[in-house]
């Protein structure tokens, strides 16, 4: 990771939700955003945007079907090897906990159809 560091990146990504939700847009923008704004910044930190967003995305009843199938594909691919060198022993630790609670947080999150509903 180059041009961040692991806790910095998700520290990142919280604070730019916050502050697009305050833009009273409502969550599904600010998560569609957050998607765009940390797109590929490298192949271990899409990993943690996805991870991050993941995390956000289970925190609210109900999310799009869309980013429910995307971030699962991905995180499920998760491959430790991958990132061995680049993230700490316990950062990979961290990161796997994270991702095994995302895929099954978004198992039982109600599924929304419509991309623009909130």
């Amino acid at each position: 990771m180059k041009d961040w560091e692991y806790n910095e990146l998700f520290d990142a990504i919280q604070e730019t939700y916050e502050e697009l939700l305050d833009e009273n847009r409502g969550n599904r923008y600010a998560i569609a955003k957050l998607a765009d704004e940390f797109d590929n910044l490298g192949k271990i930190e899409d990993l943690i945007v996805d991870t991050a967003i993941g995390e956000i995305t289970i925190s609210h009843d109900k999310a799009f079907i869309g980013h429910i199938e995307g971030i699962t594909k991905r995180l499920s691919m998760f491959n430790q090897q991958e990132v061995v060198g680049s993230l700490t022993l316990e950062e990979i630790k961290d990161l796997q906990d994270r991702i095994n609670k995302v895929v099954e947080g978004l198992k039982n999150i109600e599924v929304e159809y419509n991309p623009s509903a909130e």
